[in-house]
């Protein structure tokens, strides 16, 4: 049976939970300057003193959907990254798959939200932002990076420096998306995905593929 305490707690917490939804919509929506707490508490469904008893202000508020939601957005490319192959039948097709799978990490849903407000938002928030964004690109070719040498030791790629070939291959497969979004601001095509993606891998094996003997 449920106590009265921990219906209170279950309950704090998802208010706790809409408001932080909310505040990304709108943050990513409006930007920090003209994002209010009234337009927040409405998206959320909660009245306005409800956000303030879970956060002092607007900047703690952004604080915590950074934080939340920057961690989030990592833990889907993470996951990607270790679904990765590195026994595939056709090296190709794998290394396609997951370029498309982290390029829609970061074009879609809350993802996309994340990178608009570390984008427009980074002269204001230096500190956390670079902090969370020099993390998480660090995690991401870190994990690259061995599954990448893992694949070399399986003589499906050939590579001396395994953190390199992590962040060529990350360039190569997203830089024309990004670019295209306006890094955010923008509906990417498929076409324009399909293309980065093939034509990224491709010279990506171009110089790190298997050479013939």
């Amino acid at each position: 049976m449920v106590t009265v305490q921990e219906a209170r707690t279950s309950g704090r917490v998802l208010k706790r939970t809409a408001i932080l939804d909310a505040a990304l919509v709108v943050f990513a929506r409006d930007g920090y300057a003209d994002a209010g707490m009234d337009a927040i508490a409405r998206e959320a469904a909660v009245a306005k003193p409800t956000v303030y008893n879970h956060f002092a202000d607007k900047e703690s508020l952004f604080a915590a959907v950074l934080e939340r939601y920057s961690e989030s957005a990592n833990a889907k490319v993470m996951g990607v990254v270790d679904g990765l192959d590195t026994a595939p039948d056709d090296v190709r097709s794998e290394l396609e798959r997951v370029a498309y799978a982290l390029v829609d990490c970061i074009r879609k849903d809350e993802g996309l939200a994340v990178m608009r407000l570390q984008l427009s938002e980074q002269s204001r928030f230096p500190e956390l932002i670079g902090r969370q964004r020099e993390g998480n690109r660090k995690r991401t070719i870190d994990a690259l990076a061995g599954k990448l040498a893992q694949l070399a030791l399986g003589g499906r790629l050939e590579l001396t420096d395994a953190d390199r070939a992590a962040r060529h291959l990350l360039a190569l497969v997203s830089d024309e998306p990004l670019m295209a979004s306006g890094h955010g601001n923008r509906a990417v095509g498929d076409d324009v995905v399909d293309r980065s993606v093939r034509e990224g891998v491709d010279t990506f094996l171009a110089a790190f593929g298997p050479r013939l003997r």
